[in-house]
Protein backbone atom coordinates (compact mmCIF):
# COMPACT_ATOMS: atom_id res chain seq x y z
CA UNK A 1 0.00 0.00 0.00
CA UNK A 2 1.39 3.63 -0.85
CA UNK A 3 1.72 6.32 1.36
CA UNK A 4 -1.63 8.80 1.59
CA UNK A 5 -0.18 11.30 -0.33
CA UNK A 6 0.44 8.98 -2.85
CA UNK A 7 -3.07 7.61 -3.49
CA UNK A 8 -4.54 8.34 -6.78
CA UNK A 9 -8.09 10.16 -6.36
CA UNK A 10 -10.26 9.08 -8.76
CA UNK A 11 -13.56 10.81 -8.76
CA UNK A 12 -16.78 7.96 -8.21
CA UNK A 13 -18.71 8.33 -11.14
CA UNK A 14 -22.36 8.34 -9.26
CA UNK A 15 -24.74 8.09 -11.96
CA UNK A 16 -23.04 4.85 -13.12
CA UNK A 17 -23.13 3.40 -9.31
CA UNK A 18 -26.97 4.55 -9.10
CA UNK A 19 -27.51 2.67 -12.40
CA UNK A 20 -26.11 -0.15 -10.94
CA UNK A 21 -27.47 -0.11 -7.43
CA UNK A 22 -31.09 -0.09 -9.63
CA UNK A 23 -29.82 -3.35 -11.47
CA UNK A 24 -28.57 -4.84 -7.82
CA UNK A 25 -32.18 -4.13 -6.62
CA UNK A 26 -33.47 -5.82 -9.40
CA UNK A 27 -31.21 -8.90 -9.14
CA UNK A 28 -31.97 -9.09 -5.36
CA UNK A 29 -35.42 -9.19 -5.88
CA UNK A 30 -35.34 -12.07 -8.59
CA UNK A 31 -32.61 -14.03 -6.27
CA UNK A 32 -33.73 -17.52 -5.40
CA UNK A 33 -31.73 -18.58 -2.42
CA UNK A 34 -29.81 -17.03 0.75
CA UNK A 35 -26.84 -17.54 -1.48
CA UNK A 36 -27.35 -15.59 -4.32
CA UNK A 37 -28.50 -12.79 -2.16
CA UNK A 38 -25.60 -12.49 -0.54
CA UNK A 39 -23.07 -13.10 -3.63
CA UNK A 40 -25.13 -9.73 -5.06
CA UNK A 41 -25.14 -8.17 -1.75
CA UNK A 42 -20.75 -8.50 -1.24
CA UNK A 43 -20.12 -7.28 -4.59
CA UNK A 44 -22.37 -4.41 -4.08
CA UNK A 45 -20.60 -3.82 -1.38
CA UNK A 46 -17.30 -3.84 -2.49
CA UNK A 47 -18.12 -1.17 -5.03
CA UNK A 48 -20.32 0.83 -2.26
CA UNK A 49 -16.35 0.76 -0.18
CA UNK A 50 -14.07 1.65 -3.18
CA UNK A 51 -16.41 4.93 -3.87
CA UNK A 52 -16.39 5.44 -0.57
CA UNK A 53 -12.83 5.42 -0.57
CA UNK A 54 -12.19 7.90 -2.85
CA UNK A 55 -14.93 10.38 -1.24
CA UNK A 56 -12.72 9.93 2.37
CA UNK A 57 -9.85 10.75 0.30
CA UNK A 58 -11.40 13.87 -1.06
CA UNK A 59 -12.77 14.70 2.27
CA UNK A 60 -9.86 14.55 4.24
CA UNK A 61 -7.99 16.71 1.26
CA UNK A 62 -10.74 19.08 1.39
CA UNK A 63 -10.12 19.83 5.34
CA UNK A 64 -6.53 19.72 5.13
CA UNK A 65 -6.71 22.74 3.08
CA UNK A 66 -10.33 24.66 2.62
CA UNK A 67 -9.11 27.10 -0.01
CA UNK A 68 -8.24 23.90 -2.16
CA UNK A 69 -10.66 24.77 -5.30
CA UNK A 70 -10.54 21.31 -6.80
CA UNK A 71 -11.31 19.35 -3.88
CA UNK A 72 -14.19 21.73 -2.15
CA UNK A 73 -15.52 21.03 -6.02
CA UNK A 74 -15.52 17.21 -5.27
CA UNK A 75 -16.80 17.31 -2.21
CA UNK A 76 -19.86 19.36 -3.60
CA UNK A 77 -20.46 17.15 -6.70
CA UNK A 78 -20.12 13.89 -3.96
CA UNK A 79 -22.61 15.90 -1.36
CA UNK A 80 -24.86 16.81 -4.36
CA UNK A 81 -25.05 13.17 -5.72
CA UNK A 82 -24.37 10.98 -2.58
CA UNK A 83 -27.93 11.00 -1.33
CA UNK A 84 -29.54 9.55 -3.98
CA UNK A 85 -27.40 6.73 -3.40
CA UNK A 86 -28.44 6.53 0.03
CA UNK A 87 -32.47 6.13 -1.16
CA UNK A 88 -31.29 3.58 -3.73
CA UNK A 89 -29.40 1.73 -0.53
CA UNK A 90 -32.71 2.25 1.65
CA UNK A 91 -34.41 0.65 -0.93
CA UNK A 92 -32.20 -2.29 -1.70
CA UNK A 93 -32.11 -2.98 2.43
CA UNK A 94 -36.08 -3.49 2.17
CA UNK A 95 -35.63 -6.02 -0.09
CA UNK A 96 -32.96 -7.76 2.53
CA UNK A 97 -35.66 -7.56 5.21
CA UNK A 98 -38.73 -8.61 3.37
CA UNK A 99 -37.01 -11.72 2.26
CA UNK A 100 -37.68 -14.99 2.92
CA UNK A 101 -33.89 -15.30 4.36
CA UNK A 102 -34.12 -12.75 7.23
CA UNK A 103 -32.63 -16.03 9.60
CA UNK A 104 -29.93 -16.45 7.72
CA UNK A 105 -28.78 -12.71 7.07
CA UNK A 106 -29.45 -12.48 11.14
CA UNK A 107 -27.33 -15.86 11.64
CA UNK A 108 -24.72 -13.96 9.17
CA UNK A 109 -24.24 -10.47 10.35
CA UNK A 110 -26.06 -9.82 13.56
CA UNK A 111 -29.38 -8.47 14.16
CA UNK A 112 -27.68 -5.82 15.19
CA UNK A 113 -26.52 -5.14 11.20
CA UNK A 114 -30.44 -5.75 10.26
CA UNK A 115 -31.61 -3.38 12.95
CA UNK A 116 -29.91 -0.70 11.60
CA UNK A 117 -31.00 -1.54 8.15
CA UNK A 118 -35.06 -0.99 9.76
CA UNK A 119 -33.89 1.91 11.74
CA UNK A 120 -32.76 3.09 8.07
CA UNK A 121 -36.11 3.13 6.53
CA UNK A 122 -36.99 5.61 8.94
CA UNK A 123 -34.67 7.80 8.14
CA UNK A 124 -33.90 8.03 4.31
CA UNK A 125 -36.40 9.24 1.99
CA UNK A 126 -36.78 10.72 -1.74
CA UNK A 127 -38.46 13.61 0.12
CA UNK A 128 -35.10 15.16 2.25
CA UNK A 129 -32.82 14.21 -0.77
CA UNK A 130 -32.40 18.10 -1.49
CA UNK A 131 -32.46 19.05 2.11
CA UNK A 132 -30.01 16.50 2.56
CA UNK A 133 -28.02 18.47 -0.23
CA UNK A 134 -28.51 21.51 1.25
CA UNK A 135 -27.23 20.48 4.73
CA UNK A 136 -24.12 19.54 3.23
CA UNK A 137 -23.15 23.18 1.43
CA UNK A 138 -23.90 24.85 4.97
CA UNK A 139 -21.81 22.69 6.66
CA UNK A 140 -19.05 23.12 3.92
CA UNK A 141 -19.49 26.86 4.69
CA UNK A 142 -19.46 26.79 8.23
CA UNK A 143 -15.94 24.98 7.98
CA UNK A 144 -14.85 27.55 5.59
CA UNK A 145 -15.76 30.78 7.40
CA UNK A 146 -14.20 29.15 10.64
CA UNK A 147 -10.64 27.85 9.40
CA UNK A 148 -10.34 31.14 7.34
CA UNK A 149 -10.59 33.50 10.41
CA UNK A 150 -7.23 34.92 11.86
CA UNK A 151 -5.89 37.69 13.41
CA UNK A 152 -2.56 39.70 14.07
CA UNK A 153 -1.29 38.55 17.49
CA UNK A 154 1.63 40.06 18.73
CA UNK A 155 3.56 39.77 15.15
CA UNK A 156 2.18 36.81 14.66
CA UNK A 157 -0.87 35.89 12.33
CA UNK A 158 -3.13 33.19 14.37
CA UNK A 159 -5.88 31.09 13.41
CA UNK A 160 -8.15 29.80 17.06
CA UNK A 161 -5.89 27.18 17.28
CA UNK A 162 -2.95 29.33 17.48
CA UNK A 163 -4.48 31.87 19.83
CA UNK A 164 -5.12 28.93 22.29
CA UNK A 165 -1.58 28.38 22.78
CA UNK A 166 -1.27 31.81 23.87
CA UNK A 167 -3.80 31.37 26.14
CA UNK A 168 -1.92 28.60 28.44
CA UNK A 169 1.22 31.49 28.79
CA UNK A 170 2.59 32.25 32.21
CA UNK A 171 2.33 35.67 31.55
CA UNK A 172 -1.28 36.48 32.80
CA UNK A 173 -1.54 40.20 30.35
CA UNK A 174 -0.85 37.26 27.45
CA UNK A 175 -3.20 34.77 28.50
CA UNK A 176 -5.92 37.69 29.12
CA UNK A 177 -5.16 39.56 25.65
CA UNK A 178 -4.93 36.15 23.69
CA UNK A 179 -8.54 35.55 24.99
CA UNK A 180 -9.78 38.89 23.91
CA UNK A 181 -8.72 38.33 20.15
CA UNK A 182 -9.95 34.68 20.38
CA UNK A 183 -13.31 36.04 21.69
CA UNK A 184 -13.07 39.44 19.48
CA UNK A 185 -12.26 36.86 16.25
CA UNK A 186 -15.75 34.35 17.03
CA UNK A 187 -17.03 37.90 17.18
CA UNK A 188 -16.21 38.95 13.68
CA UNK A 189 -17.23 36.05 11.90
CA UNK A 190 -20.80 35.95 14.48
CA UNK A 191 -22.98 37.10 12.30
CA UNK A 192 -22.06 34.70 9.62
CA UNK A 193 -22.02 31.78 11.89
CA UNK A 194 -25.62 33.04 13.19
CA UNK A 195 -26.86 33.33 9.62
CA UNK A 196 -25.50 29.47 9.13
CA UNK A 197 -27.19 28.19 12.26
CA UNK A 198 -30.44 29.75 12.24
CA UNK A 199 -30.73 27.96 8.22
CA UNK A 200 -29.20 24.18 9.74
CA UNK A 201 -32.04 24.73 12.41
CA UNK A 202 -35.21 25.04 10.49
CA UNK A 203 -33.74 22.77 7.54
CA UNK A 204 -32.89 19.80 10.14
CA UNK A 205 -36.17 20.40 12.54
CA UNK A 206 -37.82 20.13 8.52
CA UNK A 207 -36.28 17.46 7.61
CA UNK A 208 -37.38 15.38 10.97
CA UNK A 209 -40.87 16.57 10.26
CA UNK A 210 -40.92 15.37 6.55
CA UNK A 211 -39.97 12.25 7.80
CA UNK A 212 -42.88 11.88 9.97
CA UNK A 213 -40.76 12.76 13.67
CA UNK A 214 -42.51 15.01 16.11
CA UNK A 215 -39.03 16.75 16.47
CA UNK A 216 -35.63 16.75 15.30
CA UNK A 217 -34.54 15.09 18.61
CA UNK A 218 -36.77 12.07 17.77
CA UNK A 219 -35.05 11.79 14.73
CA UNK A 220 -31.56 12.73 15.11
CA UNK A 221 -31.29 9.65 18.77
CA UNK A 222 -31.91 7.10 15.70
CA UNK A 223 -29.47 8.69 13.06
CA UNK A 224 -26.64 8.59 16.18
CA UNK A 225 -27.39 4.88 16.46
CA UNK A 226 -29.31 5.33 19.68
CA UNK A 227 -31.65 2.46 19.85
CA UNK A 228 -31.99 1.36 23.16
CA UNK A 229 -32.01 4.76 24.74
CA UNK A 230 -33.55 8.24 24.59
CA UNK A 231 -33.78 11.80 25.96
CA UNK A 232 -35.38 10.73 29.16
CA UNK A 233 -32.38 8.79 30.01
CA UNK A 234 -29.90 11.13 28.77
CA UNK A 235 -31.23 13.79 31.16
CA UNK A 236 -31.27 11.38 33.85
CA UNK A 237 -27.09 11.40 32.93
CA UNK A 238 -27.20 14.99 32.95
CA UNK A 239 -28.72 15.01 36.35
CA UNK A 240 -25.68 12.77 37.78
CA UNK A 241 -23.33 15.04 36.43
CA UNK A 242 -24.45 18.42 38.32
CA UNK A 243 -24.94 16.68 41.54
CA UNK A 244 -21.77 14.69 41.28
CA UNK A 245 -19.09 15.77 39.04
CA UNK A 246 -19.99 19.80 38.91
CA UNK A 247 -18.83 20.31 42.69
CA UNK A 248 -15.41 18.35 42.73
CA UNK A 249 -14.77 20.85 39.42
CA UNK A 250 -15.78 23.58 41.22
CA UNK A 251 -13.36 22.41 43.94
CA UNK A 252 -10.60 21.81 41.01
CA UNK A 253 -11.35 25.03 39.96
CA UNK A 254 -10.59 26.95 43.55
CA UNK A 255 -7.42 25.23 44.11
CA UNK A 256 -6.21 25.89 40.53
CA UNK A 257 -6.71 29.88 41.35
CA UNK A 258 -4.81 29.12 45.18
CA UNK A 259 -2.18 27.32 42.77
CA UNK A 260 -1.88 30.52 40.78
CA UNK A 261 -1.77 33.27 43.27
CA UNK A 262 -5.10 34.52 41.76
CA UNK A 263 -8.09 35.75 43.18
CA UNK A 264 -10.49 35.26 40.80
CA UNK A 265 -10.27 32.59 38.25
CA UNK A 266 -11.00 33.69 34.67
CA UNK A 267 -11.66 32.44 31.64
CA UNK A 268 -8.53 33.07 30.55
CA UNK A 269 -6.55 31.47 33.60
CA UNK A 270 -8.21 28.02 33.56
CA UNK A 271 -6.07 26.71 30.87
CA UNK A 272 -2.94 27.31 32.83
CA UNK A 273 -3.10 24.53 35.60
CA UNK A 274 0.64 25.22 36.82
CA UNK A 275 1.79 28.57 37.64
CA UNK A 276 5.55 27.69 36.38
CA UNK A 277 3.92 26.35 32.82
CA UNK A 278 1.93 23.15 31.47
CA UNK A 279 3.90 20.33 30.40
CA UNK A 280 4.29 20.49 26.72
CA UNK A 281 6.08 17.70 24.81
CA UNK A 282 9.11 18.08 24.02
CA UNK A 283 9.74 17.27 19.83
CA UNK A 284 8.70 18.65 16.16
CA UNK A 285 5.78 16.53 14.76
CA UNK A 286 8.60 13.87 13.24
CA UNK A 287 9.94 13.13 16.80
CA UNK A 288 6.61 12.97 18.24
CA UNK A 289 5.46 10.37 15.71
CA UNK A 290 8.93 8.13 16.31
CA UNK A 291 8.06 8.22 20.16
CA UNK A 292 4.23 7.61 19.97
CA UNK A 293 5.53 4.37 17.21
CA UNK A 294 7.91 3.30 20.77
CA UNK A 295 4.94 3.76 22.66
CA UNK A 296 2.93 1.63 21.01
CA UNK A 297 5.41 -0.91 20.21
CA UNK A 298 5.77 -1.55 23.56
CA UNK A 299 1.87 -1.28 24.84
CA UNK A 300 1.16 -4.64 23.03
CA UNK A 301 2.10 -6.66 20.38
CA UNK A 302 -1.59 -5.33 18.53
CA UNK A 303 -0.59 -1.56 18.97
CA UNK A 304 2.96 -1.50 18.25
CA UNK A 305 1.42 -3.48 14.61
CA UNK A 306 -1.14 -0.87 14.16
CA UNK A 307 1.25 2.04 14.25
CA UNK A 308 4.11 0.76 12.62
CA UNK A 309 0.95 0.81 9.58
CA UNK A 310 0.11 4.54 10.80
CA UNK A 311 3.58 5.87 10.73
CA UNK A 312 4.86 3.70 7.58
CA UNK A 313 2.07 4.46 5.46
CA UNK A 314 1.66 8.18 7.11
CA UNK A 315 -1.37 8.14 7.74
CA UNK A 316 -1.54 11.62 9.31
CA UNK A 317 -2.30 15.42 9.20
CA UNK A 318 -0.78 16.79 12.09
CA UNK A 319 0.28 20.31 11.96
CA UNK A 320 -1.71 23.48 11.96
CA UNK A 321 -2.29 25.83 9.12
CA UNK A 322 -3.69 28.28 7.43
CA UNK A 323 -7.12 27.49 5.97
CA UNK A 324 -7.09 24.01 7.83
CA UNK A 325 -9.95 22.85 9.20
CA UNK A 326 -10.25 23.02 13.03
CA UNK A 327 -10.13 19.91 15.31
CA UNK A 328 -9.32 16.53 15.03
CA UNK A 329 -11.05 13.56 13.59
CA UNK A 330 -10.18 9.60 12.82
CA UNK A 331 -11.68 8.67 9.27
CA UNK A 332 -11.57 5.36 7.68
CA UNK A 333 -10.39 3.88 4.41
CA UNK A 334 -12.75 0.92 3.84
CA UNK A 335 -10.51 -0.56 0.63
CA UNK A 336 -7.22 -0.36 2.00
CA UNK A 337 -8.32 -0.89 5.93
CA UNK A 338 -6.40 2.01 6.54
CA UNK A 339 -7.55 4.56 9.35
CA UNK A 340 -6.23 8.16 8.88
CA UNK A 341 -5.72 10.71 11.72
CA UNK A 342 -6.19 14.26 11.06
CA UNK A 343 -5.01 16.80 14.05
CA UNK A 344 -3.89 20.55 14.34
CA UNK A 345 -0.56 20.59 16.68
CA UNK A 346 -0.37 23.75 17.99
CA UNK A 347 3.25 22.85 20.73
CA UNK A 348 0.95 22.18 23.56
CA UNK A 349 -0.16 18.92 25.15
CA UNK A 350 -2.95 18.50 23.06
CA UNK A 351 -0.45 17.56 20.71
CA UNK A 352 0.12 14.11 22.69
CA UNK A 353 -4.02 14.09 23.58
CA UNK A 354 -4.38 13.63 19.98
CA UNK A 355 -1.61 10.66 19.42
CA UNK A 356 -3.38 8.70 22.27
CA UNK A 357 -6.89 9.70 21.30
CA UNK A 358 -7.52 9.66 18.11
CA UNK A 359 -5.32 6.59 18.02
CA UNK A 360 -7.41 4.72 20.11
CA UNK A 361 -10.26 5.28 17.39
CA UNK A 362 -7.88 4.29 14.75
CA UNK A 363 -6.68 1.06 16.57
CA UNK A 364 -9.80 0.24 17.09
CA UNK A 365 -10.95 0.40 13.37
CA UNK A 366 -7.39 -1.24 11.92
CA UNK A 367 -8.44 -4.14 14.54
CA UNK A 368 -12.13 -4.23 13.97
CA UNK A 369 -11.75 -3.99 10.16
CA UNK A 370 -9.26 -7.38 10.46
CA UNK A 371 -11.95 -9.14 12.71
CA UNK A 372 -14.99 -8.13 11.13
CA UNK A 373 -16.49 -8.92 7.30
CA UNK A 374 -18.32 -5.67 6.74
CA UNK A 375 -16.56 -2.53 6.82
CA UNK A 376 -19.49 -0.74 7.61
CA UNK A 377 -19.60 -2.59 10.63
CA UNK A 378 -15.99 -1.90 12.09
CA UNK A 379 -17.03 1.80 13.87
CA UNK A 380 -19.46 1.22 16.64
CA UNK A 381 -21.90 3.91 17.49
CA UNK A 382 -20.14 7.36 18.97
CA UNK A 383 -20.68 6.41 22.35
CA UNK A 384 -18.75 3.34 22.22
CA UNK A 385 -16.32 4.45 19.82
CA UNK A 386 -15.05 7.81 22.46
CA UNK A 387 -14.67 4.31 24.82
CA UNK A 388 -12.38 3.23 22.86
CA UNK A 389 -10.42 7.01 21.96
CA UNK A 390 -10.48 8.12 25.92
CA UNK A 391 -9.38 4.46 27.28
CA UNK A 392 -6.34 4.08 24.73
CA UNK A 393 -5.15 7.71 26.63
CA UNK A 394 -5.15 6.04 30.16
CA UNK A 395 -2.91 3.23 28.67
CA UNK A 396 -0.27 5.16 27.44
CA UNK A 397 0.17 7.35 31.02
CA UNK A 398 3.06 5.23 31.66
CA UNK A 399 5.07 6.32 28.57
CA UNK A 400 4.91 9.77 29.05
CA UNK A 401 8.17 10.97 30.26
CA UNK A 402 9.12 9.97 26.63
CA UNK A 403 7.02 13.42 25.70
CA UNK A 404 7.30 15.26 28.65
CA UNK A 405 10.36 14.63 30.48
CA UNK A 406 10.55 15.60 34.10
CA UNK A 407 6.99 17.59 33.75
CA UNK A 408 5.11 14.03 32.78
CA UNK A 409 3.79 14.24 36.47
CA UNK A 410 2.37 17.70 35.79
CA UNK A 411 0.67 16.39 32.21
CA UNK A 412 -0.77 12.97 34.02
CA UNK A 413 -2.45 15.34 36.36
CA UNK A 414 -3.56 18.04 34.05
CA UNK A 415 -4.69 15.09 31.98
CA UNK A 416 -7.36 13.74 34.39
CA UNK A 417 -8.18 17.32 35.71
CA UNK A 418 -9.10 18.19 32.21
CA UNK A 419 -10.43 15.00 31.14
CA UNK A 420 -13.35 15.18 34.22
CA UNK A 421 -13.74 19.01 34.18
CA UNK A 422 -14.59 18.72 30.44
CA UNK A 423 -17.64 16.58 31.51
CA UNK A 424 -19.70 19.49 32.72
CA UNK A 425 -18.91 21.33 29.35
CA UNK A 426 -20.02 18.80 26.98
CA UNK A 427 -23.44 18.03 28.72
CA UNK A 428 -24.17 21.92 28.74
CA UNK A 429 -23.30 21.40 25.08
CA UNK A 430 -26.29 18.62 24.92
CA UNK A 431 -28.72 20.32 27.20
CA UNK A 432 -28.28 23.49 24.91
CA UNK A 433 -28.95 21.65 21.69
CA UNK A 434 -31.88 20.05 23.31
CA UNK A 435 -33.52 23.47 24.07
CA UNK A 436 -32.31 24.51 20.63
CA UNK A 437 -34.47 21.72 18.93
CA UNK A 438 -37.30 22.39 21.46
CA UNK A 439 -37.52 25.67 19.90
CA UNK A 440 -35.82 25.62 16.41
CA UNK A 441 -37.64 29.29 15.65
CA UNK A 442 -34.85 30.33 18.83
CA UNK A 443 -33.28 33.85 17.48
CA UNK A 444 -29.42 34.15 17.71
CA UNK A 445 -29.58 36.33 20.70
CA UNK A 446 -32.28 33.91 22.44
CA UNK A 447 -29.81 31.26 21.50
CA UNK A 448 -27.16 33.08 23.41
CA UNK A 449 -29.12 33.46 26.61
CA UNK A 450 -30.08 29.74 26.83
CA UNK A 451 -26.41 28.91 26.47
CA UNK A 452 -25.32 31.61 29.13
CA UNK A 453 -27.97 30.16 31.90
CA UNK A 454 -26.63 27.02 31.19
CA UNK A 455 -23.50 28.02 31.60
CA UNK A 456 -24.54 29.24 35.09
CA UNK A 457 -25.60 25.25 36.01
CA UNK A 458 -22.89 23.42 34.64
CA UNK A 459 -19.51 25.97 34.53
CA UNK A 460 -20.68 28.40 37.83
CA UNK A 461 -17.13 29.16 37.75
CA UNK A 462 -16.51 30.64 34.28
CA UNK A 463 -16.08 34.19 34.07
CA UNK A 464 -15.36 36.44 30.74
CA UNK A 465 -13.68 39.17 32.48
CA UNK A 466 -16.23 41.73 31.24
CA UNK A 467 -15.89 40.75 27.27
CA UNK A 468 -19.20 41.44 25.58
CA UNK A 469 -19.45 38.59 23.14
CA UNK A 470 -18.70 36.00 25.65
CA UNK A 471 -20.27 37.46 28.66
CA UNK A 472 -23.56 37.56 26.69
CA UNK A 473 -23.41 33.75 25.53
CA UNK A 474 -21.61 33.19 22.34
CA UNK A 475 -18.93 30.73 23.48
CA UNK A 476 -21.23 28.08 21.93
CA UNK A 477 -20.10 29.00 18.61
CA UNK A 478 -16.34 27.41 18.89
CA UNK A 479 -17.72 23.75 19.57
CA UNK A 480 -17.94 22.89 15.70
CA UNK A 481 -19.96 19.56 16.45
CA UNK A 482 -23.01 21.92 17.24
CA UNK A 483 -22.74 22.88 13.58
CA UNK A 484 -21.35 19.97 11.95
CA UNK A 485 -22.15 16.88 14.04
CA UNK A 486 -26.10 17.77 16.19
CA UNK A 487 -25.63 15.89 19.33
CA UNK A 488 -22.65 14.39 19.12
CA UNK A 489 -21.10 15.64 21.65
CA UNK A 490 -22.74 13.91 25.20
CA UNK A 491 -21.32 10.65 23.46
CA UNK A 492 -18.14 11.92 25.08
CA UNK A 493 -19.09 12.32 27.87
CA UNK A 494 -21.24 8.96 28.36
CA UNK A 495 -17.77 7.67 26.81
CA UNK A 496 -15.66 8.99 29.32
CA UNK A 497 -17.39 6.98 32.43
CA UNK A 498 -16.44 4.05 30.56
CA UNK A 499 -13.03 5.25 30.07
CA UNK A 500 -12.84 6.45 33.57
CA UNK A 501 -14.17 2.65 34.40
CA UNK A 502 -10.99 1.42 32.67
CA UNK A 503 -8.61 3.47 34.57
CA UNK A 504 -9.49 2.37 37.96
CA UNK A 505 -9.49 -1.41 36.63
CA UNK A 506 -6.08 -0.71 35.36
CA UNK A 507 -4.69 0.05 38.32
CA UNK A 508 -5.79 -3.09 39.67
CA UNK A 509 -5.28 -5.28 37.30
CA UNK A 510 -3.57 -3.54 33.88
CA UNK A 511 -3.78 -7.03 32.16
CA UNK A 512 -7.24 -7.54 32.23
CA UNK A 513 -8.06 -4.07 31.83
CA UNK A 514 -6.20 -4.45 28.47
CA UNK A 515 -8.18 -8.02 27.68
CA UNK A 516 -11.57 -6.46 28.17
CA UNK A 517 -10.30 -3.44 26.05
CA UNK A 518 -9.35 -5.42 23.31
CA UNK A 519 -11.90 -7.42 23.46
CA UNK A 520 -14.21 -4.33 22.80
CA UNK A 521 -12.23 -2.82 20.28
CA UNK A 522 -12.04 -6.21 18.03
CA UNK A 523 -16.40 -6.44 18.53
CA UNK A 524 -16.40 -3.08 16.49
CA UNK A 525 -20.06 -1.73 15.74
CA UNK A 526 -21.06 -5.73 14.98
CA UNK A 527 -23.59 -5.27 18.64
CA UNK A 528 -25.58 -2.64 20.23
CA UNK A 529 -24.96 0.01 23.05
CA UNK A 530 -25.81 -2.23 26.10
CA UNK A 531 -24.29 -5.39 24.57
CA UNK A 532 -20.75 -3.81 24.04
CA UNK A 533 -21.07 -2.12 27.48
CA UNK A 534 -21.70 -5.97 29.00
CA UNK A 535 -19.01 -7.36 26.59
CA UNK A 536 -16.32 -4.90 28.24
CA UNK A 537 -17.41 -5.30 31.88
CA UNK A 538 -18.92 -1.79 32.00
CA UNK A 539 -21.67 -0.01 33.69
CA UNK A 540 -24.44 2.00 31.96
CA UNK A 541 -23.74 5.49 32.69
CA UNK A 542 -27.88 5.79 32.55
CA UNK A 543 -27.62 3.60 36.27
CA UNK A 544 -28.51 5.55 39.25
CA UNK A 545 -24.73 5.55 41.21
CA UNK A 546 -22.60 4.95 37.73
CA UNK A 547 -21.22 8.24 37.99
CA UNK A 548 -20.08 8.74 41.32
CA UNK A 549 -18.42 5.46 41.16
CA UNK A 550 -16.65 6.05 37.86
CA UNK A 551 -15.28 9.48 39.71
CA UNK A 552 -14.15 7.84 42.58
CA UNK A 553 -10.88 6.04 40.89
CA UNK A 554 -10.02 9.53 40.21
CA UNK A 555 -9.82 10.69 43.21
CA UNK A 556 -6.75 9.79 44.58
CA UNK A 557 -5.26 11.30 41.48
CA UNK A 558 -6.94 14.76 42.26
CA UNK A 559 -6.91 15.30 45.76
Amino acid sequence: MEKFSEILYVRPDMEQAARDMEEYIKALKAAGSYEEMRELFLKEKDKEYKRSTMATIASIRNTMDTNDEFYEGEMNYLNQEGPKLGILAKEAEKVILDSPFRAQWEEEFGSFYLKAMEVNQKLSDSVIVEDLVEESRLTQEYAKVSAGASTEFRGEKCNFYGLLKHMQSTDRQERKDAMRAWGDLYGEIAPRLDEIYDKMVVLRAGMAKKLGFDCYIDYVYLARGRYEYGPKEVEEFRRQVREVIVPVCRRLREEQAARLGVEKLRYYDEALVFPQGNAAPKGDRAELVEKARKMYRELSKETGEFFDFMADHDMFDLETKQGKRGGGYCTFLPEYKSPFIFANFNGTNADVNVLTHEAGHAFEAYTASRNIKLMDMVFSSYEVAEIHSMTMEYFTHPWMELFFGDQAKQYLYSHVMEALEAVPYMVCVDEFQHKVFENPSMTAMERRRVWKELEGVYLPWRDYDGHSFLEEGGFWMQKQHIFLFPFYYIDYALAQMGAFEFYGRMKKDRDQAWKDYYRLCRAGGSKGYYELLKLAGLNSPFDQGTVKKAVEGLMEDLF
